[in-house]
């Protein structure tokens, strides 16, 4: 029978650190058995360096319901920080878990002490799968079935859903929303703003602004310097977001995490760090007409530098890429393909998988452009097998100047960095410099430490809503977006159907300049954007010089596209086109 938590509490009081390190491997020694048909994939938990399962089960229904945690691993270490998370939180309801001190419980063990920062990262991501399965538990479907009563199919066998992820719940808009302070204060006029820009940058919730004050208030120092108090704290803090991240995507390793000012700099330190090393030539770059600048000018500026090719992939009238004609322009002299897996223009979804295995036949690289994609919809890198992807925080509801870079291991070791100075060095000698491994290797000087801690913060914030449910409000809300606009006389949409786009709508309207229709929109509260998108090639696909574009986020809601409708036929009206 595993000790209470009040009897672990006195026994670390009365041991040494080595006897306490002993002690947890005891403990993890006693750890009840786990179902063998509960150690899926489902219930592993990302960002632990061991192998960890996890599951939760409920003695009765509703919100009395009392909590068992079980979880077994392939560390024995890690079994005994299990054993003390089932001291803590088992025999307690979904509401006594969340409102737990778990934090507490932590600092008066001075874990920290006996394990390393990895397995910090990896008992955080216990907690975080804990807590986030309580607070499924309160958000059942309110007719009494608990997690623990449901039964779901998954490979045509009955598993209890227990071991599995809850459905995905609705999302209310208006809750959300009031998490955003800014989204919350009047403007000038007494109305609320209308946010439909987040396609350039998303808006922050309260929880990521606390978390960027918190850490300049308590414990701000320069990540990986020292080992004082606020050092140690601050390289947990800064190494735990790296791990929510790497979990976020789905990423095999922390370290295939890099942190960067941005998407722009991390396609170009790919272009000009991989390409320069790789493109030869006669080698060709394939891209797309509908490629932001950021993805689009560095490969062109890498060809003419290399002697390579710039070659595009085909679209469709109605601006998807025409994969009937992928053959065309692919070829065993194809180096690198380099897509956004989400259009910022037309909004088109892009099949990042299927070019992938594309790519694969022929040897190429592929290089992901996923600032519109990550903050939208589930991102699996496992999955799509991409060379690289790249996202920037402030599209993800975090904060701006940080971003970023994964790439496979192999893909990191064979590119050079191209921004040198302190942490990412191994050695320098006066004749020559040899570099740390990945992920330093890339993060020379110091990094966007309070910006990349904040943006683990609204990576958690995500998760705790789900990014499916996220992706549906969105998609929900473009579907009326879109039925809305037709019926604007002279309307012309740029993109394709709903089932290929995500939540980004691009228009003319016939007689009304795009900048002058966005000024009028402004009046009224309601804020887009209008011109090229940093997409003139694709404006010049399309023969249009500017579009006006709304994108949307978790925190818009069916008011807003009312309020964006009446400020449309303002503008109409003000400008006589009615």
């Amino acid at each position: 029978m595993l000790p209470t938590l009040d009897e672990i509490f006195e026994e670390f009081a009365d041991l040494d650190r080595e006897d306490q390190s002993q002690y947890l491997l005891e403990l993890g020694d006693g750890l009840p058995s786990f179902p063998v048909d509960a150690r899926t994939e489902l219930n592993r938990v990302h960002g632990c360096q061991s192998q960890v399962w996890l599951i939760t089960e409920t003695d009765g229904t509703g919100g009395e319901a009392a909590f068992t945690i079980r979880a077994d691993s392939d560390s024995n270490i890690v079994r005994g920080l299990i054993a003390i998370l089932q001291a803590a939180f088992n025999s307690k309801t979904a509401q006594q878990i969340l409102d737990y001190d778990i934090l507490g419980v932590f600092q008066r063990l001075d874990l920290q002490q006996h394990i390393s920062p990895q397995r910090r990262n990896g008992l955080r991501g216990m907690v975080e799968r804990i807590l986030l399965l309580a607070h499924r538990h309160l958000s059942d479907d309110g007719q009494g079935n608990s997690i623990a009563s449901l039964v779901v199919h998954v490979d045509s066998c009955a598993v209890p859903a227990k071991f599995l992820p809850v459905p995905v719940q609705s999302l209310d808009g208006e809750q959300i929303r009031r998490q955003f302070p800014v989204l919350n204060r009047p403007l000038a006029s007494g109305q609320l703003p209308v946010y439909l820009d987040s396609g350039a940058s998303a808006q922050k919730p309260q929880v990521v602004i606390d978390k960027e004050r918190e850490v300049e208030e308590q414990y701000f120092a320069n990540a990986h310097r020292g080992t004082y108090q606020f050092g140690l704290r601050i390289d947990e803090e800064f190494e735990g977001a790296r791990t929510a991240i790497a979990r976020f995507l789905n990423a095999a390793s922390d370290s295939s995490i890099v942190f960067t000012p941005g998407t722009t700099v991390g396609l170009n330190m790919i272009a000009f760090g991989w390409g320069r090393r790789h493109v030869q030539p006669g080698d060709e770059i394939l891209t797309t007409v509908m490629e932001h600048h950021a993805n689009f000018v560095p490969w062109q500026q890498l060809a003419k530098e290399r002697g390579a090719t710039l070659r595009l992939i085909p679209l469709t009238a109605d601006g998807r890429l025409d994969l009937g004609q992928l053959d065309e322009v692919l070829n065993s002299r194809t180096k690198v393909i380099a897509i956004t897996a989400m259009s910022n223009m037309l909004g088109t979804v892009n099949p990042v998988g299927e070019i992938v295995r594309r790519a694969r036949q022929v040897g190429a690289c592929v290089v992901v452009d996923g600032a519109q994609s990550v903050p939208h919809m589930t991102t699996d890198l496992q999955a799509i097998d991409a060379d690289f992807l790249v996202f920037s925080g402030h599209k993800l509801y975090g904060p701006t100047g940080v971003g970023v870079l994964y790439g496979k291991p192999e893909r990191l070791e064979e590119m050079d960095p191209i921004i040198f100075g302190g942490h990412m060095i191994s050695e320098v000698r006066i004749e020559e410099s040899t570099w740390s491994p990945a992920p330093a290797k890339f993060e020379a000087g110091t990094m966007p430490i309070v910006q990349a801690i904040a943006l683990g913060e609204a990576v958690r914030w995500i998760q705790s809503i789900g990014l499916e449910a996220i992706h549906q409000h969105e998609q929900t809300l473009l579907k009326s977006t879109i039925e809305r606009l037709k019926a604007v006389p002279g309307i012309t949409i740029y993109g394709p159907e709903l089932e290929h786009r995500g939540g980004i709508v691009s228009f003319r309207i016939e007689g009304i300049h795009p900048e002058d229709l966005a000024a009028l929109l402004d009046q009224k509260g309601v804020f887009t954007r209008h011109g090229h998108h940093c997409t003139m090639p694709l404006h010049g696909h399309l023969g249009v010089s500017a579009t006006t574009r709304v994108s949307l986020a978790a925190y818009n809601t069916q008011s807003d596209i009312e309020q964006l409708m009446q400020a449309i036929d303002f503008a109409r009206r003000t400008l006589k086109k009615v």
